[in-house]
């Protein structure tokens, strides 16, 4: 069997990065903030908390950031409202906290304006540290963070306790019954092995990077955190994955999805059903493959 994608960082980082780019991910979280985002954060946040932050900054935690795409997103959209913003970025890989870092830049135009603690370390290890009743947040958001924690339920529940009162905390990931969570619930398998690599966040489980929107659904309402949800959907062209011909770009793109790397060498059995599986939650526009991704979003709002 293939082995696990997270044993090897440089690798994951290399077809992470590929998939990205024959998706349109990034674009579609971009017209998510402008359509949702601001709506459903920006303006409650100011019906909640402004008198809170009239001469302080807004207080913004961004749990697994990565190179702080989405996070940059956000933090322009709350711009908007809140003059002063001072963020916290909670990294364990520490060659995606540097390009964070370096990626600020893209809003330059407002950099006097924020004020930043970049923490390389794992959540787990930044609630340790932690002063009890101490460093709360108005806004947090765990974006595609919550396939790497140790234990889901204790997490939330930190995340949620961190919130001040009026705060609202963000929680995506993929929807357990489209694209990566179909796959994943399909076959478990896939990717299944405790990472022990420098730099990439320790899964707790075989299965915890598994999770998807319906285990955080049942998280939440075993904490009995009240939540609403909404969502939006990436495709990205993996056309490659099901040429004849084999090729890097599409190996990359089969290895990001399954979690495993060389899979195209998996038993041919298990190979044929996950391709098939895969063209299942894709469409076909003329001779290309876009395989469809929903993600869920989950808005938590700590009461006043």
């Amino acid at each position: 069997m293939p082995s696990p994608i997270f044993s090897d960082q440089a690798y994951y980082t290399k077809a992470f990065n590929y998939f990205t780019s024959v998706g349109n991910y990034f674009e579609a979280v971009q017209k998510w903030a402008e359509e949702t985002f601001y709506e459903h954060v920006v303006e409650k946040l100011v019906g909640n908390i402004s008198d809170g932050t009239d001469d302080k900054p807004l207080r913004v935690l961004g749990v697994g950031s990565g190179r702080g795409e989405l996070e940059l997103v956000f933090l322009k959209k709350l711009l908007l409202k809140f003059p002063q913003i001072h963020t916290c970025v909670v990294e364990p890989c520490v060659n995606l906290i540097t390009q964070y870092q370096h990626d600020q830049s893209k809003i330059k135009e407002h950099a006097s304006d924020i004020t930043y603690d970049w923490q390389n370390r794992t959540f787990e290890d930044f609630v340790k540290l932690q002063p009890e009743n101490n460093h709360k947040y108005h806004f947090i958001s765990a974006c595609n963070s919550m396939y790497y924690v140790k234990n889901l339920n204790e997490t939330l529940q930190s995340l949620y306790d961190m919130l001040v009162p009026g705060g609202i905390l963000l929680v995506t990931i993929t929807a357990d019954y489209t694209g990566a969570g179909k796959l994943w619930r399909t076959f478990p398998c896939l990717g299944s092995e405790t990472s022990s690599q420098d730099g990439l966040p320790n899964i707790a489980s075989p299965s915890s990077h598994h999770r998807d929107s319906a285990h955080v659904h049942d998280a939440l309402c075993q904490l009995q955190i009240p939540y609403y949800t909404d969502d939006y959907t990436c495709n990205y062209k993996i056309t490659q994955c099901f040429d004849e011909k084999e090729s890097e770009e599409g190996n990359l793109v089969l290895d990001f999805l399954t979690h495993m790397i060389g899979f195209r060498n998996a038993p041919k059995d298990l190979l044929q059903q996950v391709l098939a599986c895969i063209k299942e939650c894709s469409v076909q526009r003329s001779d290309d493959w876009f395989f469809q991704s929903e993600h869920v979003c989950f808005f938590i709002t700590k009461p006043t």
